[in-house]
């Protein structure tokens, strides 16, 4: 008798692989992360986006995708695979580190969040710069309860705020390219240094190497969604061209 299959429930709503691309997209990279490093090594930095994408992104997103199918049952992401290789110590200790370096991103995402709508809705940043430090304080932890409740109170949730998040973030993406080329195309030049092949160079100093950093921070952050993996009908195959989506996206705003 061959292996039994193991059955699945037929009313679960499971997310799709496409939904934990979009959701691991907004996560892993965003247009302050390409002006922070713009205003950091100028033009140069286009040859480091470039080198990162194969030399970091690729392999980086395919382990990711790899290890998710591979622990495909356990729903910890990187602390399951730590636990898994290296017993329940290193699971314990790797569970920790990700959860106080995570909270700093948490307060941010909240903070952008509320900045966000202060410019939706006055067209700058006066609500934010007029704000006190304990008003602001008080409503990012207004919404970040919001978030909470909807994503606990509301079926699907997650999958329409990754759709609309991430579907949203990449067609600004497209927009953004294009404009590029269409800018470009017409003879304008950038006005903040010379548009020459020598301005792609980045200079190997001191200070490419401080803020190389930012570039690596900019590229991470694929693990977080492998938690999601059992909330796929086959995490074991879907992950991975997850990954892959998501690295094609990054590759493609970098």
């Amino acid at each position: 008798m061959g292996k039994k299959m193991p059955e699945m429930d037929s009313k679960k709503s499971y997310i799709s692989w496409p939904v934990v691309a979009l959701m691991d997209f907004v996560t892993v990279i965003g247009f302050d992360d390409i002006v922070y490093n713009f205003h950091n090594q100028g033009l140069g930095i286009v040859f480091t986006w470039i080198l990162m994408l194969f030399l970091f992104v690729v392999p980086y997103e395919m382990m990711v995708g790899h290890l998710g199918s591979t622990f495909n049952e356990e729903g910890g992401g990187v602390t399951s695979w730590v636990r898994a290789t290296g017993g329940n110590v290193w699971g314990y200790i790797c569970a920790w580190t990700v959860w106080v370096s995570s909270l700093p991103y948490i307060v941010d995402v909240a903070n952008s969040t509320l900045i966000s709508f202060g410019w939706l809705i006055n067209g700058n940043s006066s609500m934010s710069d007029k704000m006190s430090n304990s008003m602001f304080a008080l409503l990012t932890a207004v919404i970040f309860t919001i978030f909470i409740f909807i994503q606990h109170r509301l079926r699907n949730s997650l999958q329409i705020l990754s759709i609309i998040g991430g579907g949203a973030m990449f067609i600004i993406t497209i927009l953004y390219v294009v404009m590029t080329f269409v800018y470009l195309g017409q003879g304008n030049m950038p006005h903040t240094q010379p548009f020459t092949i020598k301005s792609f160079i980045p200079k190997f100093d001191m200070h490419y190497l401080s803020t190389f950093g930012l570039v690596i921070f900019a590229m991470n952050g694929s693990e977080f969604a492998a938690p999601y993996v059992t909330e796929m009908k086959d995490g074991k195959r879907d992950f991975p061209k997850a990954m892959w989506m998501l690295a094609i996206m990054t590759g493609f705003l970098t």
